[in-house]
């Protein structure tokens, strides 16, 4: 069965949600796998790791993370081919992506782009496999959260999945006793408890924000906005919706 296919009809009444419900499910579960945090927990260096134990300094992860260890996918790719043998950057090669859906736990879905003048290609696996994401070490923000929140994770810091709805995740840590916002693609201090920065900086105009952990899904909402008021406005007829996400999220 195609892992985005699901015959409960309560999940099909909301697909749109489904997907994204499954794919944090999935991530959620590998976070309390033992397995899966020894193995990314020992591509940590030792100092890096001894810095941030208990979440009191996490400055030094995160500059390694972003700085030395993951690398960025953009959406749109330049043919390196074809770049090189221009002169110019009018000789530049945007490619076209195709995406294809994924079927199983391990890939949501594929992205094969595709230079329309030389025909070379870069292939662009999504994985859900927290281990698959570590071994390739690139991807966007859901790849780099993912893999982040493991990390949090394997440290001993307890870390949840945030999703916005509109184009963006990031985590959650849970930090003298408070949920803090995380988000590794970020430079510091941004990046660390800054919950109103997509807000103020890119304009965003929020519905629903979403946390999960393997048996929960909770609204955040609140706490990502200066404007509740009118997030509740624009909500409209989805204001109640809450406690049927969280019933499609048991069942997934």
């Amino acid at each position: 069965m195609p892992f985005y296919k699901n015959n409960n009809n309560k999940l099909n009444r909301s697909s749109d949600y489904a997907n994204t419900f499954t794919l944090y499910k999935r991530v959620s579960e590998q976070y309390n796998d033992q397995s899966v945090l020894d193995y990314v927990n020992k591509l940590i260096p030792k100092g890096v790791s001894e810095e941030s134990d208990n979440g009191q300094s996490l400055k030094p992860l995160l500059h390694w993370f972003k700085t030395d260890f993951m690398k960025w996918m953009p959406k749109q790719l330049q043919c390196v081919a074809c770049t090189e043998i221009g002169s110019n950057s009018n000789s530049t090669k945007i490619m076209t992506a195709q995406v294809i859906r994924g079927d199983s736990k391990i890939r949501r879905k594929s992205e094969i782009h595709t230079c329309n003048q030389c025909g070379s290609q870069v292939f662009f696996p999504r994985y859900i496999n927290i281990v698959n994401i570590a071994d390739t070490r690139i991807g966007r923000c859901s790849e780099w959260s993912i893999l982040f929140g493991a990390i949090l994770n394997s440290l001993s810091i307890r870390t949840r999945m945030v999703h916005d709805f509109l184009d963006h995740c990031w985590n959650e840590s849970l930090i003298d006793d408070k949920w803090i916002h995380i988000d590794s693609t970020l430079e510091y201090p941004i990046c660390y408890d800054h919950p109103y920065y997509y807000e103020q900086n890119w304009g965003k105009e929020y519905k629903y924000i979403l946390s999960f952990s393997e048996s929960t899904l909770d609204d955040v909402t609140r706490c990502y906005t200066e404007h509740w008021d009118t997030v509740q406005k624009r909500r409209g007829k989805m204001k109640d919706k809450l406690q049927e996400y969280q019933m499609i999220y048991s069942e997934v």
